[in-house]
């Protein structure tokens, strides 16, 4: 085969080197390049790229391109790594040979029956199959596969063309990781809109914005107990299982988990234009939720001196949204009274014996629900007391 470039090939490698084309976005970049090869003459039945990603729950995100669904993104957990979707297949064949290429030419019985994968593509319509590690010897590396649909597969120029291809896409493939795991990270560790916000460029110290939002804080009742019954690594799946379904009913509602703090829950539903009502319908929903949740897990909490219940607050309020710390450690939270009211709120649970607890500027906001007053109790911190209130009817008032 000869290690000549084709003139088809410089037209690609001068877009690829091009600034502009790192600025694309993922599933862009790979239309792009599909239609690049499709025009210099490539009949192509499917590209595909692996990146794999630091994720707590992505093992990394395959980007896919077909000439009938065009290009896209597509996330896989880590327990893709024992489906069939990925043991099995070439790619784990590559991964676990650490060889550079793979080619099954699909038009060979005993080619495309070597991985069922590469069956079912030979009856879509697909004639020859590469793979190329973009790091080989790497167990884990990320790949490009390219499928031909062309009759007898892909020509040798073709090949050239790809093979002088892959160093300049091994690259952009680097950055795209980066970015991923970039924005990946910052999603799981500051939410998703925080993680925007700091990637948009929010994150001097002491910048943020205000905003309105119905706040949300809850707490374990009687979590000093557990840590005193229970090894410290049950008390840590316990928490994990427990935050689980807390931010589970938070982030269904829409609202945004900002931190855990020990055994609580800060989260907040910011506020649109006069759409008050909504964000409050939508937290006290997620209280409801998550109190029920919470509740039937309960039951199958072993090793616990007494049954995991939860308290939350629901307040509603104006609060700065930004960065706080010191020069080498920021956080990204909400800070403001209203913060600080509703902590004092949901401290209330436990002596006046309720699960929800909600301010008076929140039931306001609510509009018509079968609420009931609990009077004005004395908020350590607030300097006057503040009337509180409770639902009746609802599954959370029952139990």
């Amino acid at each position: 085969m000869s290690s000549a470039r084709p003139p088809s090939a410089d037209a690609l490698h001068g877009w690829l080197l091009d600034p502009a084309t790192t600025a694309l976005e993922p599933a862009v970049l790979l239309g792009e390049l599909a239609q690049r090869l499709q025009t210099a003459g490539m009949s192509l039945h499917r590209i595909s790229v692996w990146i794999p990603t630091k994720h707590p729950e992505l093992w990394g995100h395959q980007l896919m391109w077909d000439p009938a669904s065009g290009a896209r993104v597509v996330r896989r957990s880590h327990e893709v790594s024992t489906t069939v979707d990925y043991v099995g297949t070439p790619a784990e064949a590559l991964h676990r040979s650490g060889a550079p290429t793979l080619r099954c030419r699909l038009e060979r019985v005993d080619e495309r029956g070597r991985f069922a994968m590469l069956a079912a593509m030979a009856e879509a319509g697909a004639t020859d199959y590469v793979l190329a590690s973009l790091e080989p010897g790497n167990a884990a590396a990320p790949w490009i596969s390219f499928a031909s649909a062309r009759p007898g597969g892909f020509a040798d120029d073709e090949i050239t063309r790809l093979t002088h291809a892959v160093p300049l896409l091994t690259l952009h493939v680097r950055l795209l990781a980066a970015g991923f795991a970039t924005r990946s990270l910052l999603d799981v560790y500051l939410g998703a809109n925080a993680a925007r916000r700091v990637l948009s460029g929010e994150f001097r110290r002491g910048t943020g914005s205000e905003i309105d939002a119905a706040l949300w804080f809850c707490d374990m009742r009687g979590f000093t107990s557990l840590g005193d019954c229970l090894p410290a690594r049950d008390v840590v799946a316990l928490l994990d299982r427990y935050f689980e379904h807390v931010a589970a009913s938070i982030e269904d509602e829409g609202g945004e988990v900002l931190k855990f703090i020990g055994d609580a829950v800060l989260a907040v539903f910011p506020i649109g234009a006069d759409d008050a009502q909504g964000a409050c319908r939508r937290a006290l929903g997620a209280a409801v939720s998550a109190l029920d949740r919470v509740g039937a897990w309960a039951g199958d909490v072993q090793g616990a001196p007494q049954p995991v219940a939860i308290g939350v607050a629901l307040h509603v309020g104006r609060v700065m949204y930004g960065n706080i710390g010191g020069r080498e450690r920021l956080d990204f939270t909400v800070i403001g009274a209203s913060v600080n009211e509703v902590c004092r709120v949901e401290s209330m649970c436990k002596p006046l014996g309720e699960d929800l607890l909600m301010t008076e500027g929140f039931v306001a906001a609510l509009g018509e629900a079968e609420v009931v007053s609990l009077g004005r109790h004395a908020l350590k911190g607030v300097a006057e007391p503040k009337e509180l209130f409770t639902m009746r009817g609802s599954a959370a008032a029952e139990r």
